[in-house]
């Protein structure tokens, strides 16, 4: 994906890749440079899965916790299966 590239492109050409030490997921309630933080569930909001996927199956994420900030507890382990099968197709 495109955007995820330059996204993280950007962050390594500015604040360097190495210095980051986990992340938290979540999908947005509101368009990019929205100026809130308002967290939806995974695939739900207006960054969609496509990215998360793309996280999921990035090995520069592997060593990095990801943490799960979304709003709905009844679905996180839906949300966390689907991530790990993201990484587990990208490492077969």
């Amino acid at each position: 994906m495109a955007a995820c590239n330059d996204t993280f492109a950007e962050f390594d050409q500015v604040v360097g890749m190495h210095y980051l030490k986990a992340m938290h997921l979540n999908d947005s309630k509101v368009e990019l440079a929205g100026r809130v933080d308002r967290h939806h569930s995974l695939g739900k909001g207006e960054i969609g899965w496509d990215c998360f996927e793309f996280i999921s199956k990035d090995s520069r994420f592997d060593s990095i916790p990801l943490i799960l900030e979304t709003i709905d507890s009844d679905i996180w382990a839906e949300e966390i299966s689907k991530l790990r099968k993201f990484h587990l197709d990208s490492i077969k």
